[in-house]
């Protein structure tokens, strides 16, 4: 016995999360840890989906800032010409090899509803790129047809368009120039059309051009056949019509028999009339941009090797964090900073407790345990010393943070390569969650 979660049903998970992050009531934040290497190469491991790895994401914890955007994704397939693309097709699982939709320069969106081929059927490469923004299909004379679906507004490029995603939605209505491009399209889009026609065999002996006939519950898609060898190798829709929820392909006459074929349906609504459904969203992508020390709350001057997506996180007190970044490192204040080095160790010179040096912040020195380092408290070594590269005395230990890296739901975590900031530094952090 098998079964399948459908594109549908991720794609309802991921708004009902979208709508959580645009809600008042939850929060979620974009988190960066790891300071210290992987392995003596600095190898970036496998991402591991169980309690131990996400207890090491939690300890290693050093910042976090408030993910305010997110938006539905889908792979980014730029057009290129020389490229062989896919059309549209309702019997592929996922994603084709071939890609069946592409973003050109202008940041439009086009969706491939016929593939070049010629005569003999055999596959031609794309070469024109597909250009408008109207709701007719666009023919680039190349053997392709195109539909436009959408264009990318520059606020949403500079949020969720990344070197392998671009972002995607529906919209309810039109509040400017470039929604209303979509808007158009989703309210022109026409309910049962039948595509394409996909040829299932061949068949044999034929001397002419066969007839296609396609019945179903619509009306009036026609389509013409070519045939090369004795075999039915292209048919092409010379009108879509309307109407089908089912069809059924007939390849009658011109001498041979054995060719049949299937046809091709849109989504519900129609091709354009939800880019989500014909594009097959099951991705959002989380974005944020932390800018320098974000008012001292997030830590400079070193690197990180992780990134986590964390729902609902608390200070100490439990009570739920809502500003726009925090600190999730205790810290120490001592008498000279000089003497801790980043990444170097921590001793206390009474209680023995170990840690690891992560940010320097003035007398102000961060820190993270790990199990190598043992998780002991500095209490006891207030007023005496302790020691980093140098001693020096222990004014303060404070046991609490902004942020209890040990609250929240982590949703998402990611192993990376370093990546180093500075106080100068804005980071485009995109985060992408794949159902």
């Amino acid at each position: 016995m098998t079964a399948t979660i459908t594109d549908i049903f991720r794609k309802n998970l991921l708004n009902d999360l979208i709508t959580g992050v645009q809600s008042d009531s939850d929060y979620y934040y974009a988190a960066i840890g790891r300071a210290d290497q992987w392995d003596d190469s600095d190898n970036v491991p496998a991402t591991k989906n169980h309690l131990s790895s996400e207890r090491n994401v939690r300890l290693a914890m050093q910042s976090m800032k408030l993910a305010e955007s997110v938006s539905l994704v889908i792979p980014r397939n730029t057009w290129s010409a020389g490229t062989i693309y896919s059309a549209f097709d309702d019997a592929v699982e996922g994603y084709p090899s071939e890609p069946y939709y592409v973003i050109t320069d202008e940041n439009n969106v086009y969706v491939c509803v016929q593939r070049g081929r010629n005569t003999d059927g055999t596959t031609r490469t794309s070469i024109t790129s597909p250009s408008g923004t109207g709701t007719s299909v666009i023919d680039t004379g190349d053997g392709y047809k195109w539909r436009f679906l959408y264009q990318i507004s520059t606020s949403r490029v500079n949020k969720f368009l990344s070197a392998n995603y671009m972002p995607i939605e529906y919209i309810d209505s039109a509040s400017d120039d470039v929604e209303q491009l979509q808007f158009d399209v989703q309210t022109a889009s026409t309910a049962g059309e039948i595509i394409q026609i996909v040829i299932t065999d061949n068949g044999s002996g034929y001397t002419s051009a066969p007839t296609v006939t396609i019945t179903g519950d619509g009306s009036s898609a026609t389509a013409t056949a070519s045939i090369a060898g004795g075999e039915v190798k292209r048919i092409q829709m010379s009108a879509f019509g309307s109407g089908y929820t089912r069809a059924v392909v007939s390849i009658t006459g011109g001498g041979g028999s054995g060719a049949t074929a299937r046809a091709v349906i849109p989504p519900i609504g129609g091709i354009g009339a939800d880019a989500t459904k014909t594009l097959k969203s099951t991705a959002i992508m989380f974005n944020t941009k932390p800018s320098g020390t974000e008012n001292d709350t997030f830590q400079v001057g070193n690197d990180f090797r992780q990134v986590s997506i964390i729902k609902n996180p608390t200070d100490y007190s439990g009570t739920k964090l809502t500003g726009a970044s925090a600190n999730a490192m205790k810290s120490l204040i001592v008498a000279d900073a000089g003497a801790f080095s980043l990444d170097g160790d921590i001793t206390g010179d009474t209680s023995g407790s170990q840690a690891v040096v992560v940010y320097i912040d003035s007398d102000t020195v961060f820190y993270t345990q790990n199990e190598t380092t043992g998780f002991g408290s500095f209490a006891t070594d207030v007023g005496g010393n302790i020691t980093g590269t140098s001693t020096t005395t222990l004014t303060t230990n404070v046991d609490s943070s902004a942020a209890d890296p040990f609250s929240g739901e982590i949703l998402f975590h990611e192993n990376r390569a370093p990546i180093i900031r500075n106080t100068e530094q804005a980071e485009d952090i995109k985060l992408i969650i794949q159902l």
